[in-house]
């Protein structure tokens, strides 16, 4: 069977042309015999991309992924690919299993059926039907709006994937992988699933819900084999940053303690993870420091104690913020302190605050997005019970057109303006640094040029090549980031 899978990124907070859900369901199709293609789309302006890329491919399935905020797209695209092509389309995700009721809208009549869950093996099973000729409505994970009565049938899940490992290693080669590696000089891996902490914001707890509360890993032989094999398929260079993007990294000491030792050995690639104050303590950073971790996303969401605990419920004290950090400066590992800002209940004065706090913890940098009230959350609940939802004039709420998730609000406050969520979104750095003495902003305007230069800009091949391999530009790289503390 020919299958077209479609990951839409329009105006998203991150543009990472990869997806380790869609690779691994890639991998599963792959390995049973079927031809897989993929499409990555950043803009509208390449909705007929896809559409002519359909059209060369002539799948019998195309099936998309899709966040709350992408699935309007999701929606236009599937209407475009039925008026030229013949073929089954299906729609999976966290959206899709957040809320399912989506299948009911009116703009997703040209979709046949979505999905919920882990669709790895559902998904294979739905697509040899249709190579069958056989009806699938029964298939596990599906949801359907039955044509006769027009309700909405959801079928139960399959049970979760207790091995990891079973898994095969996840396609790469779907996406231009390589290009992502030249690009951010990064390698984008993924190796549990879960996330027990009841962060109001966070889709994850929701969805773990749904699969009883058991945070699931691939076990340490096959984390290593995958790191092993990714590396052998593409071109790294001694500085390339493996991102390891598992929500948390790793709550699991014993796998930790097992997995941490032979990355050194065998890998020995600088690597960076996602990882919360209140499971880490300093032997915890010691580890991963002589593992050869540089960097930590240790996320704060906010720097004001009320909208940190009490609204978003992250259970992170001030003391264990503020330890956390300076555990991670001893070794030498690099921090982000990432926030998030536009929380129903914050007020200017919050934010001041939080600025304030997060400018005290030392942190490397300083990441910043704008929430956004993700359905079947928490948060999303309180957005609607207290009318913080925008008028969308009869159309539902996530077909809000033009939207910069997490760059900036929809939502209606009464405590802050848009206006005033903006302005700290857009400034949030400087504000930050402003509470800094002169000799840390000079660093720190040091850092951010360097930055620029060798990480971020693009450069002509030549150029990169130089910079990335000559052995004096090398070693001068590394003598300047050294003084500047990059």
């Amino acid at each position: 069977m020919r299958v077209y899978l479609v990951y839409t990124d329009v105006s998203t907070h991150h543009g990472f042309a990869y997806h380790p859900g869609l690779a691994s369901i890639g991998a599963v199709l792959l390995d049973h015999g079927h031809e897989v293609k993929l499409g990555y789309i950043k803009s509208t302006d390449e909705y007929q991309d896809i559409v002519d890329a359909v059209m060369d491919f002539g799948p019998d399935v195309v099936a998309f992924t899709t966040v709350e905020t992408q699935f309007t797209h999701v929606q236009r695209l599937a209407a475009m690919i039925r008026e030229q092509h013949s073929c089954v389309l299906v729609c999976g995700g966290t959206h899709m299993t957040l809320a399912p009721e989506s299948i009911m809208e009116e703009a997703s009549k040209p979709l046949d059926a979505i999905m919920r869950g882990e669709c790895e093996y559902a998904f294979k099973d739905l697509v040899e039907a249709v190579g069958k000729g056989e009806d699938y409505h029964d298939i596990s994970n599906l949801a359907y709006k039955d044509p006769k009565s027009g309700r909405l049938i959801q079928n139960p899940l399959r049970p979760a994937i207790e091995q990891l490992e079973d898994l095969p290693h996840p396609a790469t080669e779907l996406f231009d992988y390589q290009g992502i590696i030249d690009e951010h000089n990064m390698m984008i891996l993924h190796f549990s699933r879960g996330c027990p902490f009841p962060c109001t914001y966070c889709s994850a707890r929701v969805l773990m819900t749904q699969y009883g509360q058991k945070i699931r890993y691939r076990s340490v032989d096959s984390t290593i084999e995958e790191i092993r094999t990714t590396m052998d398929k593409y071109n790294l260079n001694s500085t390339t940053q493996l991102v390891i993007s598992d929500d948390l990294f790793s709550i699991n000491k014993t796998w930790l303690d097992e997995f941490l030792p032979r990355y050194a050995r065998e890998i020995g690639q600088p690597f960076m993870a996602n990882i919360r104050s209140n499971v880490t303590n300093q032997e915890y950073f010691d580890k991963l420091a002589s593992a050869g971790c540089r960097y930590v996303l240790m996320s704060v969401e906010s720097g004001n104690d009320f909208i940190r605990n009490d609204v978003m419920k992250r259970g992170i004290s001030r003391q264990k913020m503020f330890d956390s950090f300076e555990w991670a400066n001893k070794v030498g590992i690099q921090t982000n302190a990432n926030c998030i800002v536009g929380l129903p209940f914050e007020t200017p004065e919050m934010v001041e605050d939080s600025i304030h706090t997060i400018s005290q913890l030392g942190a490397t940098e300083y990441g910043i997005n704008v929430f956004y009230p993700y359905k079947g959350t928490e948060l999303r609940k309180i957005c609607e019970e207290n009318g913080f939802m925008p008028d969308v004039q009869g159309r539902e709420a996530n077909d809000i057109e033009d939207v910069k998730e997490r760059k900036e609000t929809i939502l209606n406050l009464p405590t802050i303006t848009k206006d005033q969520i903006l302005y700290y979104a857009q400034n949030w750095e400087p504000l930050i640094m402003r509470h800094k003495p002169f000799k840390v902003r000079a660093a720190r305007a040091a850092r951010n040029a360097y930055g620029d230069f060798f990480y971020k800009n693009n450069r002509l091949p030549i150029v990169r090549s130089f910079l990335e391999n000559n052995r004096q530009a090398i070693k001068a790289r590394k003598t300047v980031a050294k003084m500047i503390g990059f």
